[in-house]
Parts: C-alpha cells; sequence; structure tokens
C-alpha cells in the first residue's frame, strides 16, 4: 500500500477545507453579526414605541381650550358679499353652531359692545342693590361721549348703574361701576380713580382669558378708542354667550326705556339706543331681544343682536360696518336669513356724511 500517497491527498483535502473555511468567515461572518444586530435594534425600537393604548390615552388627556369652541355649519344662504360689514357672525345657540361668519378672526375695535364685559365683571363681583356713589372718576370719561348724565354725588344702584351703561351707553356710568368694583373687589377703598380703573381693566382681561377670548384686550370699561382696545367677532361671541350668564344683563338690553328715581332721588329716563328691539324704528326686529351697539371712528357701527324666535336663539355680531343703517341692515338680514328668509334685503352700500365732529367720534 502506497500510505504517502495518500497522506499527501488527505493534506491536499485538509488544506483547501481550512481555506474554504477561512473564505467562508470572511464574506459570511461579518453578515449575519450585522443582520442579529438589525433584529436587535428592531426589538429595541418596538420595545421603546408607545403602545396604541398609550397615544389613546395621551390623546384623550390634552387639556381643552378653555371657554366654549364652535361649531361650523357654513350653510347659511347669505353670502360674503350680501353682508356688507367687514366682519360678522351668527350664532344658533341651541345647537352651538356658527352658521355665518366672515372675518371671524379679524382684529377689530369694539367701540362700546365692552359695555358687554363691564356689565358682566361688575354682576360678577357685586350684588344687584350694591350702592354707588359717583365720584371724581367721571371726569376721565372723553368729552365726546355718551353719557347718561351722572353726576359726581349720585347714588345709584348697581342695577341701575348697568341701565344707564347699556341703553343710553353711558360712559360715565361705565367708570362709575368700573371704580367702584374695582374698590371692592381689591378692599382697597382709598385706590385713585386711575388705579381703580386699571384694576377693573384687569379683571376684564382675566375673563375674557378664562373664557377663551384669546385675541381680546381692554385697555378701559367704556371701549373708548385706544390701539390696545381690541377684540374678534369669534370673542366678543363668547363674551355675549358669557354675560347670558346673568340674567339681569338680558333683561335690561330687552328694555326699551328705563325711568328711574335713584336713591339720592335724581329722576332719569333712559331710552334704548338698539333700533332692532324699538317697535317705531324702520330697522325693528320683533323678536329681537337685545344686546349692544356700538360706534367710534375707527371702529365704524358694531353690534351684538340677540333674538330668540319661536324658540331658536340667534346671536348676531356686526363690527366695522360703514354706517348706522349698514349695521342694522346687516344684522337683521342674519337674523332673517335663519328665520323668515322672505324678509331679507340687500342693499347697495352706503356711507353717512357725518354732520358734526362731536357726532363723529362718538362711543355709543
Amino acid at each position: 500500500m502506497n500510505t504517502g500517497k495518500y497522506n499527501k491527498k488527505n493534506n491536499s483535502e485538509s488544506t483547501f477545507m481550512l481555506i474554504f473555511l477561512v473564505i467562508f468567515a470572511l464574506c459570511f461572518v461579518p453578515f449575519m453579526i450585522k443582520s442579529k444586530n438589525n433584529k436587535s435594534n428592531e426589538k429595541q425600537t418596538v420595545k421603546n414605541q408607545p403602545s396604541k393604548t398609550t397615544i389613546s390615552e395621551e390623546t384623550t388627556t390634552q387639556p381643552q381650550k378653555p371657554g366654549i369652541n364652535f361649531d361650523y355649519k357654513n350653510s347659511n344662504i347669505l353670502t360674503n358679499d350680501d353682508i356688507r360689514s367687514e366682519v360678522a357672525i351668527l350664532y344658533d345657540v341651541s345647537s352651538n353652531t356658527v352658521l355665518f361668519s366672515k372675518n371671524k378672526d379679524k382684529i377689530s375695535f369694539p367701540a362700546s359692545t365692552t359695555k358687554i364685559m363691564t356689565a358682566y365683571v361688575a354682576l360678577k363681583y357685586l350684588p344687584e342693590d350694591y350702592i354707588i356713589t359717583v365720584g371724581t372718576e367721571i371726569t376721565l370719561i372723553k368729552p365726546d361721549s355718551s353719557i347718561a348724565y351722572l353726576s359726581q354725588g349720585n347714588v345709584i344702584s348697581l342695577k341701575d348703574a348697568v341701565y344707564a351703561l347699556m341703553l343710553p351707553s353711558g360712559n360715565d356710568a361705565a367708570y362709575a361701576i368700573a371704580v367702584n368694583t374695582a374698590r371692592y373687589v381689591s378692599e382697597d377703598p382709598a385706590m385713585t380713580d386711575e388705579d381703580a380703573v386699571k384694576y377693573f381693566c384687569n379683571l376684564m382681561n382675566e375673563t375674557a382669558t378664562e373664557i377663551g377670548a384669546e385675541n381680546t384686550h381692554f385697555c378701559n370699561p367704556d371701549g373708548y378708542h385706544d390701539l390696545y382696545h381690541y377684540t374678534t367677532a369669534e370673542d366678543l361671541l363668547r363674551i355675549a354667550l358669557k354675560s347670558a350668564e346673568i340674567p339681569l344683563i338680558a333683561e335690561i338690553s330687552s328694555a326699551k326705556y328705563h325711568h328711574i328715581n335713584i336713591e339720592s332721588g335724581e329722576e332719569f329716563f333712559w331710552s334704548n339706543g338698539n333700533s332692532l328691539i324699538v317697535p317705531d324704528s324702520e330697522y325693528y326686529v320683533p323678536f329681537a331681544d337685545g344686546l349692544k351697539t356700538g360706534f367710534t371712528d375707527e371702529a365704524g357701527y358694531c353690534m351684538v343682536a340677540t333674538a330668540d324666535h319661536n324658540g331658536k336663539k340667534l346671536v348676531a355680531v356686526i363690527m366695522k360696518a360703514g354706517s348706522v343703517r349698514q349695521r342694522y341692515i346687516d344684522a337683521a338680514n342674519l337674523l332673517y336669513s335663519e328665520t323668515e328668509p322672505d324678509k331679507i334685503k340687500i342693499e347697495e352700500p352706503v356711507t353717512e356724511q357725518t354732520q358734526t365732529t362731536t357726532i363723529t367720534t362718538m362711543v355709543s
């Protein structure tokens, strides 16, 4: 037997096998290691991802925006061109639905619709029979303001002061209410008139934040023009709805007039400046029942109009109308669009020529 030849052959096969194993190791082992690492990373990634249950829980527990979050249903028969005012909203109270909106988030000046918030804040902190003594704070009003003809020394209940605020749009009433409320809430009867007004405006702004009126800021209680005194139609709607929590505000704003002898003996007669609720007005809407008008040169003609048509409660907001007529026509058309569409009147825009500077700049 030739064992040498056999051993030589055996050694050749061993060498070949060794070379094969080395080549295999160099080519495939790194690939296998990489693959193993990828699988490990995938497992780690899955492990670190939140489960579907966790995601769902995080979504449902996120904080909601304060105040009312409106539903929007853009199905009203009116178009933006039909409403001449720059800014407008129509809201259905029962369904929490905005039925019509035009520039609802546009920063606008509220003029005397500010007094809705003034009334709300005062009645939030004080009882309606709280007695106010009118003081030097009424000297803070501007000379071209709308007034209720209050004077220093008048003693009047808060309820009657709110009538003076809302019906003739008395800026004198606004300052008397603001200063007396601030001194009561702060428990500082010696607070100066100016500091009391600032304190009251802080209460107004705190309330605005609480109800979600995030694009609103107040600098005074009467709505006299200030660059930093502003709101939007949607925020003004929130303020109007918040005021409905105090029924007295709706009661007062729906009154045609108020005849009163105040506590100090003086007699007053105030008529409501909202022509939508005055029967002998050409703008009368039989089912309208409030709320407040406003005007300055910068704000244009504004209003918040409330209505109840056979149980259907509506709120219309008009801002930056070009004339008093356009304000009322637009408000009426919005209210009629969801109740009696055949009474809608679409008119060409009219800009009124004001007769005197006093009328032009009056806050009302």
